[in-house]
């Protein structure tokens, strides 16, 4: 519960900032940049340099491996629940859709893993979210987009190389370099240590101001009355966690392997559903709701989640 707090804390401060102007949608924007592109990669770079052992070894490999399975289930289970919403148009659904299956894992599944598990999860999480990155900006895409270009248009081709070029990113570059480094055995020397370490040290107070900051400066009011926005939350906070850690469970699972994957199943909505909307012709304000909304309520689920997985 502190730790919860703590991290409440921090996103008022944002607030505070992104209300009074003193960051301002730019600064938001380049801040937010700056920790996916600097701070993050750090921290998962970092979050590796574990002395090797083959048992550490099998570990990530068996957490890639559910988060894969994770994945798989999600799609399925996503487009079973928004049958429900016939007054939905295409791109809105593609939107809830997305939302239900790819939560903020950067921004909240980091500094919310090292606050209830500890630093040592950041391994477990950085090896897990792979997979989000591969999906995310392929399956994600034309989720999200509600197929709205035919397969021959260019502007589809456009999109399609823009989502490979995408898969080669500052998370997964780092998820792989930091792997390598584990399997080799290999030390990055100080005193680049202690500055990648100092730099990723940042990654949970900035990501905590940029939400804050973030809801500060979204204006979502006309789409509040959606019930379908409340039903995808629900279905993000509470649903979709629960049925993790009852399939976890069931299957015999424990420890890391256990509270990872219900862990990034009880993030809010991925920050980045608004970015990609607004490219790719998807509903860009319900996907901002959907964000704002999820992230304002995780603030109060989130402490349950530190009893469920503890």
């Amino acid at each position: 519960m502190m730790q919860s707090l703590i991290l409440f804390l921090l996103i008022c401060a944002g607030f505070a900032a992104g209300k009074t102007r003193a960051l301002s949608p730019d600064n938001v924007r380049a801040l937010s940049r700056f920790l996916v592109d600097y701070t993050l990669p750090a921290v998962i770079i970092i979050s590796m340099q574990r002395p090797f052992s083959p048992a550490l070894r099998d570990q990530a490999l068996r957490i890639l491996g559910l988060s894969f399975l994770f994945y798989a289930a999600s799609f399925p289970l996503a487009y079973l629940a928004t049958t429900a919403y016939r007054k939905a148009g295409r791109p809105e659904l593609g939107v809830h859709r997305f939302a239900m299956c790819f939560s903020n894992v950067a921004f909240m599944g980091f500094p919310v893993a090292e606050s209830l598990l500890g630093k040592d999860s950041l391994f477990i999480l950085s090896i897990y979210n792979i997979p989000f990155q591969i999906l995310a900006f392929s399956v994600g895409i034309v989720m999200i987009s509600g197929k709205g270009s035919s397969a021959g248009a260019p502007g589809a081709r456009r999109s399609i190389l823009g989502s490979l070029r995408s898969l080669v990113n500052p998370s997964i570059v780092s998820a792989v370099v930091g792997f390598a480094l584990f399997l080799g055995s290999l030390r990055i020397p100080d005193p680049l240590y202690s500055a990648m370490d100092l730099l990723g040290g940042m990654t949970t107070p900035l990501a905590m101001v940029v939400i804050g900051a973030t809801l500060a400066n979204t204006r979502i009011g006309g789409v509040m009355s959606n019930p379908r926005l409340w039903l995808t939350t629900a279905y993000r906070l509470a649903l979709l966690p629960a049925l993790a850690f009852a399939a976890a469970k069931a299957a015999g699972l424990s420890g890391m392997e256990l509270s990872i994957p219900v862990l990034v199943a009880a993030m809010p909505v991925a920050a980045n559903s608004t970015i990609l909307a607004g490219v790719y012709g998807g509903d860009d304000v319900t996907a901002s709701a959907l964000v704002f909304v999820s992230t304002l309520l995780s603030l109060f689920t989130i402490p349950a989640l530190g009893y469920l997985i503890a």
